[in-house]
């Protein structure tokens, strides 16, 4: 083989090498227009009639809320009339939502945080048509707006909310979750009231120390009521949207939600009576949101002297008895109900009951 043939036949190798290894070239739409910033309320036209063509436009929302397309498309003689699909772009061209476009009028909404986007109208193969839309926004009047480059979306960036107020949050197509701060000053359950347009949302309440920690699922719109025991403590409360949140636009929406508070429920001494041999009989009143019993004896209105403690670990429990108590004293009886909590089933306790006395004669 001749050494020019070498030549020739090497190049020919180097330039399958170079093609089996450079990446395959992306085909983008063709933009037919300069975007425009979209002005709230007015109109604009064009005509889509090649596939892959787009328009684009750029618009922003200062604050978190709904953006709302009201569009109109009349055929030009291509087999399907309509556009493929409208696009709404973050500037980072993230796709946060499509939705395709039939021949005549037809309006869409996309729920967004506040910050910039962009909007595309698209052509598909076998589809033209002309086209008049005009956008409107409205905010979704959060009680906090939230932006898609700064979300409550991680704890380090959690919203702080107090105990017991009215809070209006929105879960965007751009987010999947909001996460809120709040501190108990005390042990007590806590109610909330979640009022919903979402299809489904979970809720997720946890503390600090991690070892308190609830979710409840399948939230459906309308008013719902839950309840939660919280020791004293600083938790996050996590809304997040239900499944399949990416793919469906009823999952996105305004909620509100509102907590108020119960204390560890409150007992009382029924009776304390003498039994025979130094015995002590005392019977309670049972609460239904109690874990359990704690009830104190001794000599003294301070419970100091010949203190005796005993533990009733079952809410349905409500007496119990105490041995070897001195004859002649006076025994003064008190009883507190508990609610075991987290993990470690913490002990939280409930204010003491009145005491009652009782003289050991037998």
């Amino acid at each position: 083989m001749s050494r020019k043939m070498k030549q020739i036949m090497l190049a020919v190798i180097l330039m399958v090498m170079m093609c089996a290894v450079s990446p395959a070239r992306k085909v983008s739409a063709e933009v037919l227009n300069s975007p425009q910033q979209i002005v709230w309320g007015q109109s604009y036209s064009g005509e889509l009639e090649d596939a892959q063509n787009t328009y684009e436009y750029t618009f922003t929302m200062k604050k978190s809320g709904t953006f709302s397309l009201a569009i109109v498309t009349e055929g030009i003689g291509k087999t399907h009339t309509g556009l493929n699909y409208i696009k709404v772009s973050d500037m980072y061209d993230n796709e946060i939502y499509t939705a395709s476009v039939k021949e005549g009028k037809g309006s869409y909404k996309a729920e967004l945080l506040a910050g910039d986007y962009k909007l595309s109208l698209c052509a598909g193969f076998y589809t033209g048509c002309k086209f008049t839309f005009t956008a409107s926004y409205k905010a979704s009047g959060e009680t906090r707006s939230e932006a898609w480059l700064s979300q409550n979306d991680e704890k380090t960036m959690s919203f702080t909310y107090k105990a017991g107020t009215t809070y209006k949050g929105q879960l965007a197509f751009n987010e999947t979750t909001d996460i809120y701060k709040m501190k108990m000053t005390k042990n007590r359950y806590m109610n909330i009231q979640i009022n919903s347009k979402i299809k489904e949302m979970n809720v997720v309440i946890e503390n600090t120390n991690g070892d308190i920690h609830y979710i409840q699922t399948g939230v459906t719109p309308g008013t719902r009521k839950y309840t939660f025991f919280l020791p004293k403590g600083t938790y996050y409360i996590t809304m997040t949207k239900g499944w399949p949140y990416s793919v469906d636009p009823n999952y996105a929406g305004m909620y509100t939600f509102k907590t108020t508070f119960t204390d560890v429920p409150k007992t009382t001494v029924n009776k304390v009576k003498n039994l025979s041999s130094g015995k002590l009989k005392v019977t309670w009143k049972c609460k239904s949101k109690a874990t359990g019993y704690q009830i104190q004896i001794a000599t003294d209105k301070k419970f100091k002297k010949n203190k005796k403690v005993y533990d009733a670990p079952f809410k349905n429990y409500n007496n119990c008895t105490f041995w070897d108590l001195k004859k002649s004293k006076t025994y003064y009886v008190r009883v507190r109900s508990y609610v075991k909590a987290g993990s470690r089933e913490k002990k939280c306790y409930s204010a003491w009951s009145k005491y009652k006395t009782v003289k050991i004669k037998k």
